[in-house]
């Protein structure tokens, strides 16, 4: 998956969490961030039912460490891709965080037994002691649809009407989301991503694009070829990528941006005809015209021909 494979990068990854956890700050390193297994497994606590297991794959998760006032904290982070509204995404990340949680106790109890340790009745049932700790995990969900998430952003959304006396009583699990049209300082990111990210909320507004390319020019003048790629994909632009994937070259995309502007455009001013031709036809026709002469009318204001102007009457005329 591209989106998979753009995200992997240290540094991409390093980025969308700064600006998640810590407003843009430079907190984590790419260097500390170490590749974890997507695979999360969760492993029974009976041998009654040692056969049986549910296992599930992530985008990506990797394993960092921050350090602070000589103080190490560390911490899982997980990326969720998604290019389409997930309606269940409170679930889903809700499994894949408490699979991961249970694969931690299962290599701890699994640690215990291989060196032997002496646990009490207590821990023993558990299979952790009471000084064992895990290690918090933090999924977040990367939206690259240019449209707004309408979907749940926690638990409480996808439940039907309840009693508040029972909700109470029953956890919440909150997704955390990056959306497009919901960042407000695109500047906070300090890689390619920040850009891709405005271009994909700026995908559907040619004033937006516009202005881009103007605060933007000599970035979108050279982009790297993966970003372009991501462009191309969710931001819907349509690049030429053959000619710079052979030679391994930057991108110009200020050209793609332009392209765009100029379609869109040429789209707005069609769209201006047709409903102008039926604006003209809903008149005309109260007035009680008949059709030769709507034809006519249509053929002279729109400088269309008259075989065109006789198919813009009849689109719209019945």
């Amino acid at each position: 998956m591209l989106a998979k494979k753009y995200m992997s990068d240290n540094e991409k990854f390093a980025d969308v969490f700064n600006y998640y956890l810590y407003n843009g700050k430079q907190v984590i390193k790419p260097e500390n961030l170490h590749e974890e297994s997507i695979s999360e497994i969760a492993l029974p606590y009976s041998e009654k039912n040692k056969n049986t297991f549910i296992e599930k794959y992530r985008d990506i998760i990797k394993r960092c460490v921050v350090k602070s006032d000589n103080h190490y904290t560390y911490f899982l982070l997980g990326i969720e891709n998604q290019s389409e509204i997930h309606y269940a995404m409170p679930v889903r990340n809700m499994l894949y965080d408490s699979l991961n949680y249970s694969g931690q106790v299962s290599r701890i109890e699994k640690n215990h037994k291989k060196c032997k340790d002496k646990l009490s009745s207590a821990e023993y049932l558990s299979g952790v002691t009471k000084s064992d700790k895990i290690t918090p995990v933090i999924t977040l969900v990367l939206y690259w649809g240019n449209e707004a998430w309408d979907g749940p952003k926690s638990l409480y959304e996808m439940f039907k009407e309840t009693d508040l006396d029972i909700l109470r009583y029953v956890n919440d699990y909150h997704i955390n989301l990056i959306e497009p049209k919901d960042i407000k300082d695109f500047s906070k990111f300090r890689t390619e991503l920040g850009k891709v990210l405005e271009f994909i909320n700026a995908s559907d507004s040619l004033a937006k694009m516009k202005e881009i390319l103007e605060n933007n020019h000599e970035y979108y003048l050279h982009m790297d070829l993966e970003s372009a790629r991501m462009i191309e994909t969710f931001g819907k632009a349509k690049i030429d990528m053959k000619q710079y994937e052979k030679n391994k070259e930057e991108v110009d995309m200020c050209k793609a941006i332009e392209d765009m502007i100029l379609e869109g455009k040429q789209e707005g001013i069609q769209e201006g005809i047709q409903e102008g031709i039926k604006a003209l036809i809903e008149v005309a026709k109260e007035l009680g015209a008949t059709t030769d002469i709507i034809e006519k009318k249509v053929e002279e204001k729109f400088n269309l021909s008259k075989d065109e102007a006789v198919q813009a009457v009849n689109k719209y005329y019945n």
